[in-house]
């Protein structure tokens, strides 16, 4: 069997993954215009332009996006064949991407057990704050955070809640004086992750009214954002089940009841995958760990 322009195909479902040719370029390891060239060869082939070039953008056609969308299957299923190669026989490799916060007050406590069970299967654990690429990255599985239904193009598996709510250390406590109510933290020093979205969500949940804090800064690890409130640098919204062992040696405090409900971790992967036997045992031992 042959297919034609087997370079070019995989050149364009990069950059469309990336909507970008310089990007594209990077994870290739060649030249924007060697991407620009592959493109223009595929489009010659076909007769037809696969993406708008706007500005500084790029955009999908109708064609484009049909092509894309054909072509995500087999190159992800190329991806496992030969991952799957490359193994010794009887033993599977599963590439998981996750935070490095769940993955360590959680995921790495829990490798032991993985081992003892299912000592056929090797992990390789990527740590990463963007969301996952499973195509570009070759990833079989990720953990991510977010709302159920955030990803409709991927099988996702509830599996740590996040009922976000206030946390800060004693420490703070004894500086900044008590927390008596949610309407208190207007005046108190607000960790924030990207944006302010997640405190904004809770203040409004907890008092019903739209409030802006005086004082706070971001941070986009979590890790770090969990440090800083150690050290008495202010109050981030927390996952209780993840900082439970905190709460309970008393090195955080948890300041309410209330808390943001819809956001959760969850095991992710993609919908066109053909899981292997190893495959499935890991999302069945993924679900007897749950914390759900």
């Amino acid at each position: 069997m042959q297919v034609p322009l087997l370079n070019a195909l995989k050149t364009f479902t990069v950059s469309a993954q990336r909507l970008n040719f310089t990007k594209a370029s990077e994870d290739l390891l060649v030249s924007p215009s060697a991407i620009s060239h592959q493109i223009k060869i595929l489009e010659e082939y076909l007769g037809c332009k696969l993406f708008l070039r706007k500005n500084r953008s790029l955009e999908l056609t109708e064609q484009g996006l049909f092509l894309f969308n054909r072509l995500q299957r087999p190159f992800y299923e190329i991806n496992q064949a030969l991952s799957e190669l490359r193994m010794p026989h009887g033993k599977s490799r599963i590439n998981l991407s996750l935070r490095p916060f769940v993955s360590s007050m959680w995921f790495t406590k829990q490798l032991g057990d993985l081992w003892r069970q299912h000592p056929g299967i090797e992990i390789n654990l990527i740590h990463s704050l963007q969301a996952p690429d499973f195509f570009r990255d070759n990833i079989n599985f990720a953990i991510v955070w977010g709302k159920q239904g955030d990803w409709p193009h991927l099988h996702t598996l509830p599996i740590i809640p996040g009922n976000l709510t206030p946390v800060c250390s004693p420490a703070y406590l004894q500086q900044y004086g008590p927390i008596a109510q949610p309407s208190d933290l207007n005046q108190h020093i607000l960790i924030h992750e990207e944006n302010h979205l997640g405190w904004q969500q809770w203040l409004y949940l907890a008092t019903g009214q739209d409030m802006q804090a005086s004082k706070g800064f971001h941070i986009d690890d979590t890790n770090v954002r969990m440090n800083a409130v150690l050290n008495g640098q202010g109050v981030m919204l927390g996952c209780p089940a993840l900082l439970q062992p905190l709460l309970e040696q008393g090195e955080m405090v948890r300041l309410f009841d209330v808390c943001l409900d819809e956001y959760a971790y969850f095991l992710a992967y993609p919908k066109e995958a053909n899981l292997s036997r190893q495959e499935q045992d890991f999302i069945a031992w993924v679900a007897s760990i749950a914390l759900t």
